[in-house]
């Protein structure tokens, strides 16, 4: 009996032993890393009644130190409609953050914060995991402080129909709210991934969680830094995944077209709404993403032909994508950390580029009496017509000094101070 039992028990030793040495190496790499990841706070537009701030969003996330140049690569999501950002080390001490470039697309963001100095994490491959390789996760989850949550690779090239320009490595480390854009290492140490989102379902417990591709996360995160976007080709179609229209017409794969741009390469090779696309170059889709992913890899110019149904027959549609066309977005200093911002001013060029509009005001701002719908004319007497001449007056003030700000309000022209708090000590605009 006891000879029966002994393999059975040098398992569960030698199991017990690996288990313990991984845990040991996963504590001792979560101590040096833990220098290089923040959790990011973000202040979105909700005025607090009766308050002059903003309040605190509870959806704000993780991020890590991505380069030497002190730029924290997170998730676009986390950064989604930010006021202001703020980044939090280990050690709890705030950095004010701006956003340098953001492709929602593969939702990923940089935020550059100068005054944060810690070294970037070690950059893994991506491409050379293996089921049941250990990994770990560094993040604040619930926005709480940073912590450290242990798995393994559940799958390595997981196709989700809701994010379908890339593939996603699947972890049993738990991410929660709060984990997005933080960091998912191997064993080692190394960077493998982005956290990006887990899989809930009301009333049981999944423990699936998405992470990006390190290396396709860098691609995106260096073209950012140096273009500050992404320049992909341009089809100017609307796509819809379904996997129910797909499985109802008898394809394992297909993308249904809902609208067309008017002129786009789509609209001019002859594709149109209600068009069920089914292949790419002649080769049926291996999956409902195969044209996102495509896409996402493009450049304005590409050729590409694609196999559609329409009324029950096929056709072929050769096109060359062009560039995506400007959305003419208006200037904001949304989540910059100017000298506007920091007196409360959320701000936007008008579309004439002759005015520039108070979209929120709070804290020192509001308590002057400035509003959201006031246009600014002019400071100390200088007239302004954009929010880099607006910022230019308000860095020449001198330290509790307060600037005169003229406003069009309903017409009227109103004059009201602005400075730092110090310097509205005492002043009202009740009186």
């Amino acid at each position: 009996m006891k000879l029966h039992q002994t393999p059975f028990l040098l398992l569960v030793v030698l199991s017990y032993s690996l288990f313990a040495q991984s845990s040991i190496g996963i504590a001792s790499s979560a101590a040096k890393l833990l220098p290089s990841v923040v959790k990011i706070k973000i202040q979105r537009s909700e005025a607090i009644a009766q308050e002059n701030e903003l309040i605190q969003s509870d959806s704000g996330g993780s991020g890590f130190v991505f380069d030497s140049n002190h730029h924290i690569l997170t998730n676009a999501h986390v950064i989604k409609d930010a006021k202001k950002i703020v980044v939090v080390d280990f050690n709890n001490t705030e950095y004010p953050a701006t956003l340098l470039a953001k492709d929602e697309k593969t939702d990923l963001a940089i935020l550059d914060v100068p005054t944060f100095n810690a070294p970037p994490l070690l950059l893994g491959n991506s491409t050379q995991l293996a089921l049941g390789d250990n990994v770990f996760v560094l993040g604040a989850p619930y926005s709480l402080g940073l912590g450290v949550t242990v798995g393994v690779i559940s799958a390595i090239a997981q196709f989700l129909p809701n994010y379908p320009y890339q593939y996603f490595i699947q972890t049993d480390a738990a991410i929660n709210p709060g984990n997005s854009g933080g960091p998912l290492f191997n064993q080692n140490g190394e960077l493998i991934a982005v956290a990006s989102m887990t899989f809930l379902r009301s009333g049981s417990y999944t423990n699936i969680g998405f992470a990006i591709p390190v290396n396709e996360a860098f691609r995106i995160a260096n073209l950012l830094i140096s273009q500050k976007k992404i320049d992909r080709g341009y089809l100017g179609a609307d796509l819809l995944i379904s996997d129910k229209v797909s499985r109802k017409l008898g394809f394992p794969s297909s993308v249904l077209i809902t609208h067309i741009d008017p002129k786009s390469p789509a609209d001019l090779a002859g594709l149109k709404a209600g068009d069920i696309l089914i292949e790419l170059n002649d080769e049926k889709f291996t999956n409902n993403g195969t044209l996102h992913r495509y896409l996402q890899y493009s450049k304005p110019n590409d050729s590409l032909k694609l196999t559609y149904l329409r009324d029950k027959k096929y056709s072929k549609a050769i096109l060359s994508l062009g560039i995506t066309p400007s959305t003419n977005t208006p200037t904001t200093n949304i989540a910059t950390a100017d000298q506007a911002e920091k007196l409360g001013l959320v701000l936007q060029d008008g579309s004439d580029n002759e005015s520039v509009k108070i979209v929120l005001s709070y804290g020192s701002a509001k308590v002057s009496g400035l509003t959201t719908g006031d246009t600014i004319v002019q400071i100390n007497a200088t007239r302004v017509k954009t929010i880099k001449e607006f910022n230019t007056q308000l860095s020449k003030l001198k330290d509790n000094e307060l600037a005169i700000i003229s406003v069009r309000r309903n017409g009227d022209l109103i004059a009201l101070p602005l400075g730092s708090k110090t310097a509205l000590q005492g002043y009202s605009t009740q009186n």
